[in-house]
């Protein structure tokens, strides 16, 4: 069947307009939705670098919020001292990288569900030292407060549509980080080792030492999402270290899509709009998120992103008989790395 219209030009059109929409939307917005947006951004960065593990390094983590909530407290704790956001950023960043480093390279000795509770439990363990540590270091179970504003050298940056434009360029970074990082030899070899590792290791790659690259450069992305939601929030509690906010991000991974980029951060804005909206209707939000959880996972396999891409391949690509052709390489099972492939 010929196509309806051509599809690279429509592909221009979108991703245009949706750029467009991003960069003129607290023009317009209210300033609800602005903040909600600004939130987004933010959370979306923290699923991806969770999607980064699971979909290309197949590690699913429930404690993933730990690096998130380790550079969260140390821009909250280091601002005490400290006002350059550069250093402050920088610091967190660093911080959650060590953290997923000395743990990965400790809980790769295990797979499978003893990784995922090892995981949960290094999680549990660094919510609980922040809750019973002494108040005036990280303000206990109550939380502690940030008086510091983010200032990149511009001038304070306090406004809404300020952070509106400075959380979705910190989210572009880290977009733009993880592509080149996916399109890498070593992001091809790491798909591999997810493939089949018992392969990758006897063409001669050490797998061990790419599987620990690919989770500190996810923990360090998840702490430079922390530190910049406490520039937002302003206020770091121990549930950013906990396992709940583990879920929810594995949750935004599943219902976006694993095996992508933008997938996560599709289910960030979906889980994040619909907590905010349906928690305002009813006390029982949690049910629903639960249920619309379900749905996805019975139903809707591969997430948001599967579900426009069979809507992508419905009007564009419908060849003969009207089976739908495999979009690229994302939609198709990865192939076994072969040496050559990966040189």
């Amino acid at each position: 069947m010929k196509k309806l219209v051509d599809e690279r030009a429509f592909s221009w059109i979108l991703s245009g307009a949706a750029m467009l929409l991003m960069l003129s939307l607290p023009l317009f917005a209210p300033s609800s939705i602005t903040g909600l947006v600004t939130e987004i951004f933010i959370l979306a960065l923290f699923a991806m670098s969770l999607g980064l593990i699971m979909g290309y390094a197949g590690l699913v983590s429930l404690g993933h919020a730990a690096f998130f909530g380790a550079g969260a407290y140390t821009v909250a704790i280091l601002s005490q001292h400290v006002s350059n956001a550069y250093v402050l950023l920088a610091s967190a960043t660093l911080v959650a990288a060590g953290l997923a480093a000395v743990s990965g390279a400790l809980f790769f000795r295990s797979a499978g569900a003893y990784f995922l509770m090892l995981t949960l439990a290094f999680a549990q363990v660094l919510s609980s030292a922040a809750s019973q540590a002494p108040s005036s270091l990280t303000g206990g179970s109550d939380g502690l407060n940030v008086t510091v504003a983010l200032n990149l050298g511009f001038g304070e940056i306090n406004s809404q549509t300020g952070l509106y434009y400075t959380m979705g360029g910190a989210f572009l970074i880290g977009y733009v980080l993880l592509r080149l990082f996916v399109s890498s030899p070593a992001g091809m070899i790491t798909r591999g080792i997810m493939d089949n590792e018992l392969r990758m290791r006897a063409l001669g790659y050490r797998t061990f030492d790419y599987k620990l690259f690919a989770y500190t450069l996810a923990g360090a992305l998840a702490g430079f999402a922390g530190a910049m939601y406490t520039y937002f929030n302003l206020y770091v509690t121990p549930d950013f270290l906990g396992w709940i906010f583990s879920g929810e991000a594995l949750i935004m991974v599943i219902v976006g899509g694993a095996g992508t980029l933008l997938g996560p951060a599709l289910g960030a804005a979906f889980f994040t709009i619909l907590q905010n909206y349906v928690s305002f209707y009813t006390d029982y939000w949690a049910l629903v998120m639960g249920v619309v959880f379900v749905l996805f996972v019975l139903l809707g396999r591969g997430g948001i992103v599967h579900i426009f891409r069979s809507l992508w391949g419905m009007f564009f690509r419908t060849g003969p008989g009207g089976s739908a052709e495999p979009q690229n390489a994302d939609d198709r099972t990865i192939p076994s790395a072969r040496k050559g492939e990966m040189s």
